[in-house]
């Protein structure tokens, strides 16, 4: 990766975490399909890219929370990555009353979640679920309104390009 324009490295070399809390040793647990990295003391939990769905199913998956409609205000942080040792940043989840800060990593894509607040995403996951699934019935009728599209002929990539070329 490295040498890459635009692609940072992220060191995932990092296997014995420590809390950014209370700086003790994380133990290692497994939960669902995820290992995840747990603070004994504190209760907090960091989870890797794809951990939050593999230990607690589709509500917890940030495609559910990390929307427009739950706010998602992001502002500097004052802990370091767990992981990747990096400034992580907060963000503001909230929806329907329901409401959770969360540390986010913007270099390995990590996330820190305090004792608590991973029942406070899949309860946001779960109100916004309604929203969702009619978001998701909406494309559909959209897509159905189209009926049969034909996009393996050529003729449908020459007017395409036709759009660009040059008028005579």
């Amino acid at each position: 990766m490295s040498g890459a324009r635009g692609v940072k490295s992220v060191n995932m070399d990092n296997k014995v975490l420590e809390c950014p809390r209370d700086h003790t040793t994380m133990d290692e647990v497994t939960v669902g399909d995820a290992h995840l990295d747990l603070c004994g003391k504190c209760g907090g939990q960091f989870f890797d890219t794809g951990e939050m769905f593999a230990a607690f199913g589709v509500k917890a998956d940030p495609s559910y929370w990390d929307r427009d409609e739950t706010g998602g205000g992001v502002k500097e942080g004052n802990i370091g990555c767990p992981r990747c040792r990096k400034h992580m940043l907060l963000q503001d989840v909230k929806y329907d009353g329901t409401h959770v800060e969360i540390d986010r990593c913007g270099h390995c894509g990590g996330v820190w979640l305090d004792k608590g607040e991973v029942e406070s995403l899949m309860t946001i996951g779960e109100k916004i679920k309604p929203l969702l699934d009619k978001q998701k019935a909406d494309a559909q009728a959209e897509l159905d309104k189209m009926g049969e599209v034909d996009f393996g002929g050529a003729g449908l990539i020459a007017r395409f390009l036709g759009l660009f070329s040059k008028k005579k």
